[in-house]
This record gives structure tokens, C-alpha cells and sequence, in this order.
């Protein structure tokens, strides 16, 4: 198959993209020379801007994400693309592929717009049978490709490590800090905020550790609330980090404690320890969504389906609350240890 030009498309959050960058890898791992192409939203451009193995990054601005793709579609045909791989699917999107001209297209099979990808994989990702970096591989299959290795990769840049030293620095901040991130943008169910205030203040008084809080500006009052409730008074970058930034601080950690979001994966991808909290609802389960390869780092209430927390809109659910600030310490000892 000669393909010189592969288009990945992946529209959605933070973690989303980063759990479809080994797709790049295992391509440039059979195909050296290919010319790999992400198509992303602005925000999380900066990841692949700072993969090896992705060559060009695409954006799409508001406009085009909430349905006007004529701008798009002039853009791909001008890339001239050999094949398109629909990481996310989005029907406006896969008509901007197919309207472009792109020979060889590749998406789910069970999709009312399937029928505009000539290559397709059957799978329902909805039951959470395989982690969504393994359902993200499986869509190279059509390709010839039957990788099975989840590799991550990051190239952090050395401007960025003196940005952030700088900043540590006039916060008076020490080395290896306990990193908390106690919001989730929506993306799943959160583990109460008073919890991650006591865990603060046993991390400081039993450890002795520097606790930083993390989070995105629509979290400020999240993360002030928090400080408020302390008696250790963490130090806070909530809303002062860029997302590369984000990643430099993650590596200088000890360890990072969070939800299920996609800073989380941020901390996985550049190597750092975590302590992960998920809810017992399939949509949202570790199994799919969870640090790949660490389901040691996961603290669940219980493994089986609630369907009372599956029901409810509240973004702390009480599988959340029951798991104890004093679990998610120990865990913490032991990812330190």
C-alpha cells in the first residue's frame, strides 16, 4: 500500500487526543516516511505539536466544529490526502472528508453516516470491552496494520521547563510536589472537593509533602473553595498553565492525583505516578477510560455497574464519596514509596 499522506482526525478533549497519538507511532513504526496530519480542535494542538511523530497539525475553530465545514473541506482538498483515519466520529466531519476527495477513508462501521468510509471497523466502544488507545489502533487494521502496543511520546520543550521553573520558584515551590486536580471539565464524576482539601492537608502535615493545586480558569472557584478549606493552604497554578506547561509541571511531580480527565492522561504520558478516581458507570469505566496500563493507580468504589449513580446528574455521585480520603492516602504513601 503507498500512502504518502495520512490524515487522523480527533475533535473532541484533551485526553481523547492523547490516548489517539499511538496511532501516529504504530504508522511511522510501519511507514518511516508517511506524512502523518492531526485534525484537532486549537486547544489541543500543543500535544501534537510536541509529538515526534506527528509531522503537521490542522485546527478547527468553533465555527467549523459546530457544522460549517466548507472551509475545511477546501483545506483538505488542497492537502490532498492519501487516506483519512475518523478517530472521532462526527457526521459533519466525515462528509467534509468524503466531499474532499480523500481516496481512502476509515471509520466505525455502526454509524448512520458509515456508509460515507469505504474501509470500516465494527465495534461498539460503548461497551468498554478494550481501553479507547486500544479501539483507536484497531482502526489502522484496514490498513494492513494489527499493532497491539501502546507507545507514548512526548517531547517536552526546554522553553517551557525554564517557564515553569520560574514559576515554582516565585511561588516558593519545592521538588517533586503532590500535584491535585480535583475538577474534570464535565468529562465524568468527581471525587468530592472536601475530600481532596483533607487529602491536601494530610499530604503537607503527615508527608511533609508540597501540595499544588491544578486546574483549568472555568475551575477557580473550585480550586479557592478548596484552598479555603485547608489548613495547609496549598499553593494554586489553577488557570495559570498552558497545557505543554501543564505537562512540564506533571513530570517534576511526585505524584498526581485527579479524576478522570484528560490532565490525568497528561501525567501518564510523560511518566508520572498516579492516583486515579473513576465512578462504577460504563460510559465513564477505567477499563475504557481509565491510565493505560496502571489499573493499580485506579480507586473505584466497587467494580459492579450502579445504575442509581448512572441515573443521577449530580457530578459528585455517592460511588464518588465512598471512596475515603484516608484509601486515596494510602495510595498516595504507596505511588511515594
Amino acid at each position: 500500500m503507498n500512502l504518502r499522506k495520512i490524515l487522523l482526525i480527533r475533535t473532541d478533549r484533551l485526553g481523547d487526543v492523547i490516548l489517539s497519538t499511538p496511532v501516529a507511532t504504530a504508522l511511522k513504526r510501519i511507514w518511516p516516511d508517511v506524512h502523518i496530519t492531526f485534525l484537532l480542535r486549537k486547544y489541543t494542538a500543543e500535544i501534537t505539536r510536541c509529538h515526534p511523530h506527528v509531522d503537521e497539525t490542522l485546527e478547527l475553530d468553533g465555527a467549523e466544529i459546530g457544522g460549517d465545514m466548507r472551509r475545511l473541506m477546501q483545506a483538505l482538498r488542497q492537502w490532498q490526502f492519501d487516506a483519512a483515519v475518523m478517530l472521532y466520529p462526527r457526521s459533519s466531519l466525515a462528509w467534509a472528508v468524503w466531499r474532499s476527495g480523500i481516496p481512502l477513508r476509515i471509520g466505525t462501521g455502526y454509524r448512520w453516516y458509515s456508509f460515507l468510509f469505504n474501509r470500516r471497523v465494527f465495534e461498539h466502544r460503548k461497551t468498554a470491552a478494550r481501553h479507547e488507545a486500544e479501539y483507536n489502533l484497531r482502526l489502522l487494521q484496514p490498513l494492513g496494520i494489527n499493532a497491539t502496543e501502546i507507545e507514548f511520546h512526548f517531547a517536552l520543550p526546554q522553553a517551557e521547563r525554564e517557564k515553569i521553573d520560574e514559576k515554582l520558584n516565585k511561588l516558593g515551590a519545592g521538588a517533586k510536589p503532590i500535584i491535585l486536580h480535583p475538577g474534570s471539565g464535565g468529562s465524568s464524576r468527581d471525587w468530592p472537593p472536601e475530600y481532596f482539601a483533607a487529602l491536601a492537608d494530610l499530604a503537607h502535615h503527615r508527608l511533609g509533602a508540597q501540595v499544588i493545586l491544578t486546574g483549568a480558569p472555568a475551575e477557580e472557584k473550585l480550586i479557592a473553595a478548596i484552598q479555603q478549606q485547608t489548613k495547609s493552604k496549598p499553593l494554586s497554578l489553577c488557570g495559570r498553565l498552558t497545557i505543554i506547561e501543564l505537562a512540564v509541571l506533571c513530570r517534576r511531580a511526585a505524584v498526581f492525583v485527579g479524576n478522570s480527565t484528560g490532565p490525568l492522561h497528561l501525567a501518564v504520558m510523560v511518566g508520572t505516578p498516579v492516583v486515579a478516581f473513576y465512578p462504577p458507570i460504563r460510559a465513564a469505566r477505567p477499563e475504557r477510560w481509565g491510565p493505560y496500563g496502571r489499573s493499580t493507580e485506579v480507586l473505584m468504589s466497587q467494580q459492579d455497574e450502579c445504575t442509581r449513580c448512572r441515573q443521577s446528574p449530580a457530578r459528585v455521585c455517592d460511588c464518588m464519596r465512598a471512596i475515603t480520603v484516608e484509601l486515596a492516602f494510602k495510595k498516595v504513601q504507596e505511588k511515594l514509596s
